[in-house]
């Protein structure tokens, strides 16, 4: 997809700057990051100082002011050539606060703005997933009662009890941007989106879980027992957290996703196309002869409509007067469309790669086994391509089928 007039000097500059970014300190170092975090913080702290951390926030606590979604998907897709770990981080780092700026919570945005536009590396996190029932969090039939996590208003404070799994940032963050319920059998009415403290007593972390993939982000566990926060942290209050829990879930992350999909789906073709041109087979390129060169076709084919895809839904996503708000059934459909086939397009462009490096495919002097390792969790998490197709369909037709 060509891009260039759709963009403005601004959003150039930006993706020039971060592609030169990578270059210089991701490209170099990137088979080392996966065994030294502290490098990984290292190359967050410069993004930092680049002015990245605060670019979103509003300028009366020190940011940048508010931000677009294209610029957003230039800075999480290039990023994602790099590291899809860090290209996560950044993301999720940049948008958690995004609910507060919109619900206008100035107690919340009071209490965690102030850090993330100031000059050191801090985390934030979405504690989504519950640990019984895995998906049943994330999946919109259920219309909220497959939150197992519990919020109790006791006078001015909501109490928490519950677990959650694999939540990006658990134990490093500053703040866990947690779903919680408040009546299960209120369905949505019950959804319930609280800010909570690093620092708030109850709360406590598991280890780091052992991953295949994304080794340069930290996930665990999170347990709340009877954590107890300010009633003014939850975000907006009955009938409106909700819209806010499916703009995150359904819409915000799709988009991420999507974005760290194309990066790393680019960088593994790239990585390809330069192989295939120096390896040799028959006394010439493997790239000249004709079989690999349909294989590059097609991996172009397909990073080229996903970037199509991923761009036209940022655009969207920027222009809610014409296409709808983010928890709309339309845009969320759009959002979960594209999440889908970015994370298969990501997979498939991948696996190709591989097939055409043969045993180097899968040698980290290569680099391409990392990518291949990434990939793969994008088909997983945010409740899989499954439960993102319930939320495809629902933007054409009210699909109930499923629900109890």
């Amino acid at each position: 997809m060509q891009l260039e007039h759709l963009l403005t000097d601004e959003q150039k500059a930006l993706r020039d700057m971060i592609r030169r970014f990578v270059d210089k300190e991701i490209m170099p170092v990137r088979d080392k990051l996966e065994d030294d975090y502290e490098l990984v913080e290292v190359i967050h702290q410069k993004l930092v100082e680049l002015g990245v951390q605060k670019a979103g926030y509003p300028t009366e606590y020190g940011g940048g002011g508010a931000g677009s979604t294209v610029s957003g998907a230039i800075l999480c897709e290039e990023l994602a050539k790099g590291d899809a770990g860090i290209s996560l981080t950044v993301g999720i780092n940049g948008t958690l606060l995004n609910p507060a700026i919109a619900a206008e919570n100035k107690a919340v945005l009071d209490r965690f703005a102030p850090a993330f536009c100031g000059d050191q590396l801090t985390y934030a996190c979405l504690a989504m997933t519950d640990s019984t029932g895995g998906a049943d969090t994330e999946n919109p039939l259920l219309q909220g009662r497959g939150i197992t996590t519990r919020a109790r208003l006791d006078g001015d404070e909501y109490v928490i009890n519950g677990t959650k799994s694999w939540p990006t940032h658990a134990g490093i963050a500053h703040f866990y941007l947690t779903i919680c319920s408040t009546d299960p059998g209120a369905g949505d009415e019950g959804i319930c989106l609280i800010y909570v403290p690093a620092d708030t007593e109850g709360l406590t972390f598991g280890k780091p879980e052992q991953k295949m993939g994304f080794k340069t982000s930290v996930n665990a566990s999170i347990f709340y027992e009877n954590v107890r926060v300010p009633k003014e942290y939850r975000l907006a209050g009955p009938g409106h957290d909700n819209h806010f829990y499916h703009a995150a879930a359904g819409t915000i992350a799709q988009w991420h996703s999507s974005t760290i999909s194309l990066g790393i789906a680019q960088a593994a073709f790239d990585i390809a196309v330069e192989y295939t041109k120096e390896r040799k087979s028959g006394g010439k390129p493997v790239r000249e002869w004709s079989m690999a060169a349909g294989i590059l076709a097609d991996m172009a084919i397909q990073i080229e409509m996903t970037r199509g895809a991923v761009y036209n839904l940022s655009w969207m996503m920027d222009h809610p007067e014409d296409y709808g708000p983010p928890f709309s059934p339309a845009i969320i459909s759009r959002a979960s469309a594209t999440k889908i086939f970015a994370a298969d397009t990501c997979v498939w462009v991948a696996n190709k790669a591989a097939e055409l490096m043969g045993s180097n495919g899968i040698s980290p002097e290569y680099h391409l086994e990392k990518y291949l390792r990434d990939a793969k969790i994008t088909q997983l998490w945010l409740g899989g391509q499954q439960i993102s197709r319930y939320r495809v369909v629902r933007g054409y037709y009210d699909y109930v089928a499923g629900r109890p």
